[in-house]
């Protein structure tokens, strides 16, 4: 039976994808990629969000927080209880004056960045415009990637889709009853159709793959899976220590959504057999955007090939649509937008997951499973400190559950045993805070047809708050920022008792009634 695993990240991203762990066999869990993601929205970009069809918050595993906005906070979309989605968000924090406290740049246009940068995406201290997320999990639906962009209002709202070359894993098992060992390919598919699309093709992309020539059943960590420094040829990276060649220069991706099976839909990797079936397969994908001209009919790009070595034998061959006047090849070979890096490791190590996101009281915590990899059943305990109240790990699937019942910082120890008899052990830091608190009861006094504009204090819960109101003197309203503002009208002088409701990202709620004297 082929085990297929998919993995659909964006730039920048980390990605680990995998089966449930298998029975009396050590755990086939899949891919583990990262991205160096170029922004490329023409604007500030103040976070990123992951979106994971077909998943729970159970299934995210490993996420990769070295980037400008840290741990990333997980939520679980059920309201389509047959197709669960979810949501990996990485957002910038703000101050108390409404401020973002992080941000990633816009590249620079004189001085574009270049696929051998990648290693500076991933150092926080740079910060040239380019970023790199990371999240794992166990299952196979499709996965969507946003940059996050201010509304202009002070919300956080996804950009463009971010369109980066992403594998999809084929995992075929070793078959001792013919003495054929276990076979792994990787295939790459062209950006994802619109929801409603026009034409008869969707976006182009050109596409160069990186492969290793030989292959050793050393880990890579999540950590270690990125770009290359070139003046730190030492440094741990995508290769694994092992050379690595071209295996596709410059290859055309573009869906044409009436043939499923066209020739531009997917790219299909070399197969890779893992003679000893403990072998790391990694790979290195560059994706650039298509600068060529299209066909304004069918959206067909007109210009296919693209290479650094040209020569006579290959401009003969180029279409005449796809030559200048001098006969030389027009520049099709858009700018880098993001690399990705890849692993695939059919016998995943026994692990624990590095960060816990900060929790909500009286809120339920995603459930997330500590305890990844390695041969299951498991033995987790709590070996130092304590849970929330309210709080429970699972002690065979190290699953961590429930909703806290009380607001602080908690510590604690988690060791786990596989099947195997493999220990490892951790210790968390986790935070759990209280719904929004209006830090006021009473307002300063408004004059009758005086401008007025007073910002409402609050804290706790996550940024950004969502403010509404009730039963404002006439001329009065609240804005996006929590921000009372306006002018009293004509004949509103009196004693106001408004209701006030702030609700924080995570969907805390608290209401609290302020005093408001409007005098002549």
């Amino acid at each position: 039976m082929n085990h297929r695993y998919y993995v659909k990240p964006l730039c920048s991203v980390a990605l680990l994808c995998g089966a449930m762990p298998l029975a009396s066999a050590s755990t086939a869990y899949g891919s583990l990629s990262n991205f160096d993601c170029v922004n490329d929205t023409g604007q500030e970009t103040h976070g990123f969000e992951i979106e994971i069809e077909d998943a729970r918050s159970s299934s995210v595993t490993y996420t990769y927080d070295y980037n400008h906005y840290g741990t990333p906070k997980i939520t679980e979309d059920g309201s389509d209880p047959l197709h669960p989605k979810v949501v990996i968000r990485y957002a910038s924090a703000k101050d108390a004056a409404g401020r973002y406290t992080a941000y990633t740049a816009i590249p620079d246009p004189q001085n574009p960045i270049k696929p051998t940068d990648g290693h500076q995406c991933t150092n926080p201290g740079v910060n040239q415009g380019c970023e790199h997320f990371g999240v794992g999990h166990y299952g196979s639906g499709p996965v969507h990637y946003f940059w996050l962009v201010d509304d202009g209002a002070g919300n956080l709202v996804r950009g463009p889709s971010v369109n980066v070359a992403t594998p999809t894993w084929t995992y075929i098992p070793p078959q001792p009853a013919v003495n054929a060992p276990a076979v792994v390919q990787a295939e790459v598919r062209a950006p994802e159709r619109p929801e409603n699309p026009v034409k008869e093709f969707g976006e182009a992309v050109f596409v160069k793959e990186i492969s290793t020539t030989t292959h050793n059943n050393n880990r890579v960590k999540l950590e270690d899976l990125v770009s290359d420094d070139p003046a730190k040829a030492d440094d741990k990276n995508w290769k694994n220590n092992e050379p690595d060649e071209v295996e596709v220069e410059f290859e055309l991706l573009q869906e044409e959504f009436n043939k499923p099976d066209g020739e531009r839909n997917a790219h299909q990797g070399q197969q890779e057999p893992l003679k000893n079936g403990d072998e790391v397969v990694t790979r290195r994908y560059e994706s650039y955007r298509y600068a060529g001209p299209y066909d304004p009919e069918s959206n067909e790009a007109l210009c296919d090939t693209w290479t650094e070595n040209w020569t006579q034998k290959k401009l003969d061959k180029l279409k005449p649509e796809c030559k200048d006047a001098a006969g030389q090849p027009l520049p099709v070979l858009g700018e880098y937008i993001g690399a990705q890096m890849v692993e695939f490791d059919p016998q995943a190590p026994l692990g624990l997951i590095e960060h816990l996101q900060d929790g909500d009281r009286s809120q339920p915590f995603p459930r997330r499973r500590l305890v990844i990899g390695g041969n299951s059943p498991y033995v987790a305990t709590i070996t130092d400190g304590s849970l929330p109240d309210g709080l429970r790990l699972n002690p065979t699937s190290g699953m961590l559950t429930g909703t806290p019942r009380k607001a602080g910082k908690f510590t604690f120890t988690v060791s786990a045993t596989d099947a195997n008899g493999d220990v490892v052990d951790k210790t968390y830091a986790l935070k759990i805070v209280g719904a929004p608190v209006i830090r006021t009861s009473v307002l300063p006094t408004a004059g009758v047809r005086d401008s007025y504009r007073v910002r409402i204090p609050a804290s706790g819960g996550y940024r950004p708050y969502t403010w509404q109101a009730t039963d404002l003197p006439r001329g009065l309203r609240i804005n996006a920022n929590g921000v009372i503002l306006g002018k009293a009208a004509k004949g509103s002088r009196g004693t106001y008792h408004p209701t006030i409701q702030v609700q924080d990202d995570s969907g805390a709620v608290t209401t609290k009634s302020l005093t408001l004297v409007v005098v002549p």
